[in-house]
């Protein structure tokens, strides 16, 4: 009969978990992670500060002991990555980040496409974000 084309309309994405040890070495084995399993080149910079910012507040706030684990999830794009930290830690007031000592939540307020903050009594806190090339950020003029 007739010839038929056939489009994708998702793209292919890499998932990566990682148990990681409350360790100052985690933030660079959750970024290296993170480029192994394809990260795209042009979000690189970006992806990887903010996860070494938020993997080094859960080590640093979590409360967890050395036998303790953060776990690392993202999904990774062309264009495109969420990345969640999570720990046991009791978590935090994001709506407080404008206070806080360091610079994790502010870059990540400046940089993430969108970006949040879940606590659960039991389950402990993740913080997750999400840099996407394909959302503008801010306009490049009014009305765009």
């Amino acid at each position: 009969m007739g010839h038929h084309t056939y489009v994708a309309f998702t793209q292919a994405s890499n998932d990566v978990v990682l148990a990681l040890p409350v360790d100052l070495r985690a933030a660079q084995a959750a970024r290296r992670a993170l480029v192994k399993e394809g990260l795209d080149p042009d979000l690189d910079h970006t992806v990887c500060l903010l996860t070494s910012e938020l993997v080094t507040n859960a080590i640093k706030h979590s409360g967890m002991g050395p036998t303790g684990r953060i776990v690392l999830a993202a999904r990774l794009t062309p264009d495109f990555a969420r990345v969640e930290v999570r720990d046991s830690g009791p978590g935090f007031d994001p709506d407080l980040r404008a206070e806080a000592r360091g610079y994790g939540l502010r870059l990540t307020d400046m940089l993430a496409s969108r970006w949040g903050v879940d606590r659960d009594p039991d389950a402990g806190t993740r913080v997750w974000f999400e840099v996407d090339r394909r959302r503008r950020r801010f306009p490049r003029r009014p009305g765009d």
